[in-house]
């Protein structure tokens, strides 16, 4: 047999000589990659119901009466050439009274002799500038222009919505550290099980002149295998169970084809690393 293929043979072989090891090693392998999936595909759902939510975020902004319709006709054209903005209504005083009676179903300004609502802007803007830090700034500029009296945005409710969606960044990069190492050691204590029932057969290796590293690569298939089934196992079962659960709510987000194909390659070479480290320190 030649030096290619004795390596994949010796690791059938050990795979098959111990069916039960081996689909303890997957089932515990599955149920942590599954657990990893949910809590990636839960941050991917999340984060996209509060993306939508963050890009309805608009800014009113308010006049005093000092100036002339012309102007603020201006100041909107100027405030519509900023950079991130993607449009912008103006009210009147007509149209805020209008839209006070429409709350209110009544004229609560009957017997005013002047209309005493400001005229306003309602900015909208473009998804990619929407951040509490940049529209912080943006107000900044706009209380720097003349007749501009007040500035009203959700800056509170940003800012919670903001550090919820730093906090799911951080729980999945944590977890999926956790699982890397969880998943590494098991694939480490299986390999060294492995070596054990096999250490007859690894010393008469040695005797006829077999590299340890030669040795190795049988266990390090045998690894890559482990985690790469699991992986792509517990994907498999992701898409079947949403394929067979909606919600009303919200919207279930899934990571790209190519992000997961990414996470299962990624599973494969920790799988290899930890055949490599149990085989070595069994040998």
């Amino acid at each position: 047999m030649s030096v290619f293929w004795f390596p994949i043979y010796k690791f059938f072989k050990n795979l098959l000589g111990r069916p039960l090891a081996a689909a303890t090693s997957l089932l515990s392998l599955f149920l942590l990659f599954l657990l990893f999936d949910l809590v990636w595909v839960t941050a991917l759902t999340v984060e996209n119901d509060y993306r939508e939510r963050i890009a309805t975020v608009e800014m009113e902004v308010f006049f005093d009466d000092a100036p002339a319709d012309s102007s603020v006709v201006a100041i909107r054209e100027k405030v519509r050439a900023m950079e991130g903005i993607a449009s912008i209504d103006y009210m009147s005083k007509e149209a805020a009274r209008q839209r006070l009676y429409d709350l209110m179903g009544t004229d609560l300004l009957e017997g005013f002799d002047d209309n005493p609502l400001p005229r306003s802007l309602t900015i909208y803007f473009q998804e990619s500038f929407i951040s509490s830090e940049w529209l912080d700034e943006f107000s900044g500029r706009l209380e720097e222009i003349d007749g501009i009296t007040d500035i009203y945005y959700p800056r509170p409710w940003l800012q919670k919505i903001e550090l919820t969606l730093s906090w799911v960044e951080r729980a999945v990069l944590y977890l999926g550290v956790a699982i890397l190492i969880a998943a590494l050691l098991q694939v480490v204590h299986a390999i060294r099980l492995s070596v054990r029932v096999h250490e007859e057969e690894i010393r008469q290796m040695r005797l006829i002149g077999a590299r340890n590293m030669f040795q190795y690569l049988a266990f390090m298939y045998e690894g890559k295998f482990y985690t790469l089934i699991a992986a792509v196992a517990g994907w498999i079962a992701i898409h079947y169970g949403i394929r067979h659960i909606s919600f009303q709510n919200f919207v279930i987000v899934l990571p790209s084809l190519l992000d997961v194909a990414y996470m299962c390659v990624g599973a494969a070479v920790v799988g290899a690393i930890a055949g490599y480290l149990g085989a070595r320190r069994s040998f």
